[in-house]
């Protein structure tokens, strides 16, 4: 009986004892990912050998860059599927704004090649107003929605297959604001909007930056969500050396480095003995140098590795792991299928824009499964309207469906809004031909949605314009439009070959114009319009028959077409443009320009344009082609057409042919050397180009004989601040002649 009572004790002690070792629960592993740009992309290689030693990740949590990472791991993505968007996404793009210009309409697109430089100021009610940052940050955004697909948000981050915290800086005091729950891109762009580059993002009320200027390495974010061992992973930056600051750049990086560095030093001083800091190897990689992240991932890959030994007491086995990744792959695609239909679009709009516009150029009809491509396209198509500072986009699982919250917010700047236009020819062998422009404009005139632009150019050609742009129905698609102009420029007049200058003249005018037409798309216009213009040339310099003052009035009827669905206004490698125009010119001019008893003269001028352009490659080719025909040979200096210039006719000065009739056709060629910066890209090109053409003043004597052929050799670039090249053009007249041109577009003549 004793022995039966001892065996009795001894097996509910080990009963007792087996039961409590196996209700132990395991520690859990949560990782802290750190902000560095480019060098973020180590984090991948981090959690690829943490996936390799079966150590689960329980909590997520990252800055900048580690937001980015963390926020796509958590969700359920696959360290390949992360790591074939860091190599294969165009990141730089992400510090670009800029409207692809296809995406414009025909009226702002040639409004943008004319006045490229968007400077972010403008006013209201005598106020001024300006940007809040260098850049909105909406193709950052585009790029950031691409990267995590149609994932609607969650009620809370603890809700995904990893719970997640990304990390943000309420911008009016510096604190950390610790972001769980609600949308996901705005949660990734809060944590990595870079202060003055990037405009701060608003959420629940705040203006969030960079998180990297609280906490770059939460650490105790991780800790405070569960985690009892944190792996941080630093990839910050050690402070510039002092030969290093070497520019009002180098100072402001160096600033932001001493509060990330203060901020990493705090979070390490709060790592436990069980805690891991791994540090990849960040030499000779940047926070900009985006096309280095594919050697970033392998160097994560050995920091990592050199202490995933001290972690193996956490390692799971390989049934255990196996089943936790299937787990967390349910989870995923559970986000990813759930009921895709859009079921409603609720629009938040912050802007001067009719909402029937908007969701015109949204055309994401109820009942349609968007792909997040889908989406991201959508926003695109709202933005390139050109009236907002950023249009954001976010799903929200509805009980039906999902619902679309689409949210415009309209230019801080505006809607009084500047640009700025440069534009230089120089031939090296007389004065310069200059011109500096500011226009303003006005959105939001009077009660129907009006458009009132004003623009000033100074220089050669000094022009003064006022334009008013009225939409005649909710949709934009039809408008009138009025204006006026006067215009000073200086205009040199050649002998008939265009080898000798024989004057140099000062035409003045004043010109309106009013009209109707409709909007075909983003890429089309068509226009019936009356002109009216009074001017005259004042000779400076010069011999007969230009040695005397000649007034000219004229007037008559326009019908306009044009098409532009180029990609870059200088050198394209895509699309094609149109114009076609029937002009009626009645009027009068001093010199010998009448065809009638009366003095006056009345005919039409018709004109035609085209250019195309397409890249293989880095090898790209274009032609181009022009047409003028009056229907009358008049010889009124008042109503020519000219030729002559880079690209049309090199060789010759710029505008020294002319007469009533013109043909030209040019191609060319280019090799594209694809030089990238942080800006965006400014690739630059060298190419050469064939033309033949000519400008006759009588219509009998056009004859294929008479071609002048001409070609050129170029280095030209698509900046910023507008258009360069520079050149050197021959033809078979024996003319040879040095171009530099800048803000000056090769399909515009």
């Amino acid at each position: 009986m004793l022995k039966g009572w001892m065996f009795g004790a001894l097996t509910l002690l080990l009963s007792a004892l087996f039961s409590g070792a196996q209700a132990q629960p395991r520690l859990k592993v949560g990782v802290a990912l750190s902000g560095g740009g480019a060098k973020g992309a180590a984090h991948v290689g981090v959690l690829r050998v943490l996936e390799q030693h079966q150590i689960p990740v329980d909590y997520i949590a990252g800055t900048s860059m580690g937001a980015y990472v963390a926020t796509l791991y958590s969700l359920g993505y696959s360290v390949d599927e992360i790591e074939q968007r860091l190599i294969t996404l165009d990141f730089s793009q992400g510090f670009s704004d800029t409207i692809p210009r296809q995406d414009l309409s025909l009226r702002e697109k040639l409004h943008r090649d004319q006045y490229p430089v968007e400077l972010k100021i403008g006013f209201e009610q005598s106020k001024l107003k300006f940007a809040k940052g260098a850049l909105e940050g909406q193709r950052m955004a585009s790029l950031l929605r691409r990267s995590i697909g149609a994932v609607p948000s969650v009620d809370h981050f603890d809700q995904l297959p990893i719970p997640l915290r990304t990390i943000a800086t309420d911008l009016s005091d510096r604190s950390e604001v610790i972001i769980d729950s609600g949308d996901f891109v705005s949660a990734m762009q809060a944590s990595m909007a870079v202060p003055g580059a990037l405009a701060p993002v608003e959420r629940n009320g705040r203006l969030l930056v960079d998180g990297g200027l609280a906490n770059n390495m939460p650490v105790q974010v991780v800790r405070d969500m569960g985690a009892d061992v944190v792996i941080a992973v630093d990839i910050g930056s050690p402070l510039k050396a002092e030969d290093q600051l070497n520019s009002l750049f180098d100072v402001l990086d160096q600033l932001s480095s001493y509060l990330t560095i203060l901020s990493r030093d705090q979070q390490v001083a709060l790592m436990q003995p069980q805690d891991v800091l791994v540090v990849p190897n960040i030499e000779g990689v940047g926070t900009t140098d985006f096309e280095l992240m594919g050697q970033m991932i392998p160097r994560g890959e050995t920091a990592m590795a050199a202490q995933v030994q001290q972690l193996a007491r956490y390692a799971l086995s390989a049934s255990a792991y196996q089943q936790l990744l299937a787990q967390r792959q349910q989870a995923h695609q559970q986000l990813l299928v759930q009921n895709q239909v859009l079921t409603a679009v609720k629009l938040d709009n912050q802007s001067w824009v009719k909402d029937e516009v908007i969701l015109e150029a949204l055309e994401l009809p109820v009942g349609s499964q968007p792909s997040s491509d889908a989406v991201d396209a959508a926003v695109a198509r709202v933005y390139a309207i050109n009236d907002f500072a950023r249009v954001d986009a976010a799903l929200q699982q509805g009980e039906q469906g999902q619902v679309l919250t689409l949210t415009t917010k309209g230019k801080d700047w505006g809607p009084n809004m500047f640009d700025l236009g440069l534009r230089l020819e120089d031939n090296f062998d007389d004065s310069i031909n200059w011109e500096i422009g500011l226009a303003l404009t006005s959105n939001n005139v009077g009660p129907l949605d009006g458009q009132w632009r004003n623009t000033l150019n100074l220089g050669s050609n000094r022009r003064l314009v006022s334009e008013y742009y009225q939409p005649l129905d909710d949709l934009r698609y039809s408008f009138a439009i009025a204006s006026i102009e006067f215009q000073q420029r200086e205009w040199d007049a050649f002998s008939s070959d265009g080898a000798e200058r024989l004057a140099q003249l000062e035409q003045e005018k004043l010109a309106l114009r009013l009209g109707v037409g409709v909007n075909l798309g983003n890429a089309a216009q068509l226009q019936l319009a009356y002109n009216y213009e009074d001017g005259a040339f004042k000779p400076e310099l010069g011999s007969e028959p230009f040695d005397q003052r000649q007034r000219y009035w004229r007037r008559g009827v326009e019908i306009l077409f044009g098409y532009d669905q180029l990609d870059t206004a200088l050198f394209p490698s895509s699309g094609s443009a149109w114009q076609l125009q029937a002009l009626q010119i009645h009027g009068s001019s001093d010199d010998q320009g009448s065809d009638s008893e009366d003095g006056s003269a009345n005919f039409w001028v018709y004109r035609g344009g085209w250019l195309g352009a397409n890249q293989f490659g880095p090898h790209g080719i274009f032609a181009k082609a022009d047409l003028v025909l009056a229907s009358k040979d008049i010889t009124s200096i008042t109503h020519f057409t000219t030729a002559g210039g880079f690209l049309d006719l090199s060789g010759f000065y710029r505008d020294a042919l002319y007469g009533n009739h013109k043909v030209l056709t040019a191609a060319g060629y280019y090799f594209d050397l694809g030089k990238q910066t942080i800006t965006g890209e400014w690739p630059l090109k060298v190419g050469m180009s064939l033309e033949a053409g000519n400008v006759w003043l009588n219509r009998d004597d056009i004859d294929r004989d008479d071609l002048i052929y001409a070609g050129s050799v170029f280095v030209g670039a698509e900046t910023d601040l507008g258009n360069l090249s520079f050149g050197l053009g021959y033809n078979d007249r024996h003319q040879t002649s040095l171009y530099l041109t800048f803000g000056h577009a090769i399909h515009q003549r």
